[in-house]
């Protein structure tokens, strides 16, 4: 880890203490795992120019507590299942990733 994600390191934990909800993500057959994660309903994908083209659900995770691949099963807090399906952006401390419905 390098001076400037050690400066952002316990910013990015408060944000998902404050934020995030519980979660059991699933790999390959493993057992389910305790994590945390933000769960980012339809967020507008944007096309060329800026316009709206459609909406996708992601989950985001700190990425010290979780790397996400794609196929993990996560079971959020209220029990609704989802599937990762790419990887949007990962800046070495949060990880979000595109999500099943």
């Amino acid at each position: 880890m390098n001076a400037l994600h050690r400066q952002f390191d316990q910013p990015a934990s408060d944000l998902f203490d404050e934020f995030a909800d519980s979660c059991t993500i699933t790999r390959a057959g493993a057992g389910p795992i305790p994590a945390r994660c933000i769960d980012g309903k339809s967020l507008a994908q944007l096309g060329e120019y800026g316009h709206v083209v459609g909406h996708v659900d992601s989950l985001s995770f700190l990425k010290a507590e979780w790397a996400p691949k794609r196929g993990d099963v996560v079971v959020l807090e209220n029990g609704c299942e989802k599937t990762v399906e790419s990887i949007e952006s990962d800046d070495g401390l949060i990880v979000e990733c595109i999500v099943n419905a």
